[in-house]
């Protein structure tokens, strides 16, 4: 036996250990848990799925698993270009001299606090949603403390972070904010908002905390929606948010 076969007999074993391994990690990522924070979600859409909704585009199909809540900015944007506003505002004063109207014909819907999550004062956007955004953003919120209760913890809001942006106030972030996105951002459209896994306000004293399993609870909860393709998600480490986008 020369030395060449020797060594390939001594790798031969720690090759087999090897792709066991990637087995055992292949089944580990197959059946893992949401409550952790490395998990798989099922693609929103494989090739040649027929969709049932009236609204979709074109790059939806090309999803794959996405085990860290980071879906791509380009179909946050993509959503809400197709199922929010027509077209974003560019100044700050542009939307507000519309608001009320947007408000009576139904287009955007005013976020106020409610039971289940407390809007943070931002500089940079406006507590308005289009419906659908507002639809999901409260059944985020009711699966959040349903889950909440199911595990017999505290009564916690969510801490709501931002909402509908203007070009300028877009802008203005960037400014102040090395973290914000470079390109164009979903909030414009109205379709998207924040919420914040970093605090959660607890109800019985509305003092805010940061807790691991109570952060655990929410990505659930938003895994979850995500694989009803209900919603686009980034989890941003820069802003500890949720950055969620309606689909249909």
């Amino acid at each position: 036996m020369n030395f060449r076969n020797s060594i390939w007999l001594l790798l031969l074993p720690l090759l087999m250990i090897c792709q066991g391994c990637d087995a055992i990690m292949d089944q580990f990522f197959a059946n893992a848990s949401p409550d952790v924070d490395l998990f798989p979600d099922d693609p929103l859409s494989e090739p040649g799925e027929k969709t049932h909704t009236t609204r979709h585009w074109d790059e939806l199909h090309t999803l794959g698993r996405c085990r860290f809540l980071r879906d791509p900015n380009k179909l946050h944007v993509a959503a809400g270009k197709a199922v929010g506003l027509n077209a974003p505002f560019r100044k700050n004063a542009d939307f507000l001299a519309v608001k009320d109207s947007l408000l009576a014909s139904g287009t955007l819907v005013y976020v106020n606090d409610t039971t289940g999550y407390r809007k943070k004062s931002a500089k940079y956007s406006y507590p308005y949603l289009t419906p659908e955004a507002y639809k999901v953003l409260n059944e985020i919120s009711e699966r959040f403390q349903q889950k909440l209760k199911e595990r017999r913890q505290p009564a916690y809001k969510l801490y709501l972070t931002s909402c509908l942006r203007t070009e300028e106030s877009q802008k203005r972030l960037r400014k102040g904010n090395r973290n914000a996105t470079k390109d164009t951002t979903s909030h414009l459209y109205g379709a998207s908002f924040d919420i914040s896994y970093w605090e959660f306000i607890r109800v019985s004293n509305g003092r805010a905390y940061s807790y691991k399993h109570i952060q655990n609870i929410l990505s659930k909860t938003v895994g979850e929606m995500r694989n009803e393709k209900k919603l686009l998600v980034i989890k941003e480490s820069g802003q500890f948010c949720f950055h969620i986008t309606v689909i249909q």
